[in-house]
């Protein structure tokens, strides 16, 4: 009885290491992965990158909706202005980044951002799919497309879900949410 009683208490700690194990280096991993993209693509998104700056340099925005959103930034001589889209692509689940240098009318080939993002994770609306972008006008009220103009939006809140297949732990998938919210000043 006791040499069975010293086998089960240690089968039970094997059993407990066995899982430490597996959740430190199969699901551990995945769960870095998916949240070092997603800081990566809010920051390229919020701050900018060596080829454009980010949003929060928004100067005016040409186009707003829930899957894209363009902007300007620069000087205000119109050679100096850059022009940056960002546009989340419902069947890929990752966003892409264009850019222009002659105010939008003429787009550079897109880019997956961030340039190193693994075809296993997927981006997606937070609070409701396919709402990645979301905006607000001076009194907090929502901007609406097609009512307001776009010179009323003053801030923009960006809000996704990143995540490796479905997310689930119990299949050891990752996944984590991003909220930020960025001012769009009245350069105009």
């Amino acid at each position: 009885m006791i040499i069975t009683l010293v086998i089960a208490v240690m089968g039970a700690t094997m059993a407990g290491a066995v899982v430490f194990f597996v959740q430190l280096f199969v699901y551990s991993p995945r769960q870095l992965d998916v949240q070092k993209v997603g800081e990566r693509l809010n920051n390229i998104m919020i701050e900018g990158d060596q080829d454009a700056r980010g949003i929060r340099y928004t100067r005016s925005v040409i186009d707003a909706s829930a899957t894209q959103f363009s902007y300007t930034y620069g000087y205000p001589v119109a050679a100096n202005k850059l022009s940056v889209r960002f546009r989340w692509d419902a069947i890929a689940k990752h966003i892409y980044q264009s850019t222009s240098n002659d105010g939008g009318s003429t787009w550079s080939a897109e880019a997956v951002t961030p340039y190193h993002m693994p075809s296993s994770i997927t981006i997606d609306g937070k609070d409701t799919p396919s709402v990645i972008f979301t905006y607000r006008k001076d009194n907090d009220a929502a901007w609406m497309s097609g009512s307001d103009n776009l010179v009323d939006i003053r801030r923009l809140i960006l809000n996704i879900t990143a995540k490796s297949g479905a997310g689930n732990f119990a299949n050891f998938q990752g996944a984590t949410d991003f909220i930020s919210s960025v001012e769009i000043k009245d350069f105009q």
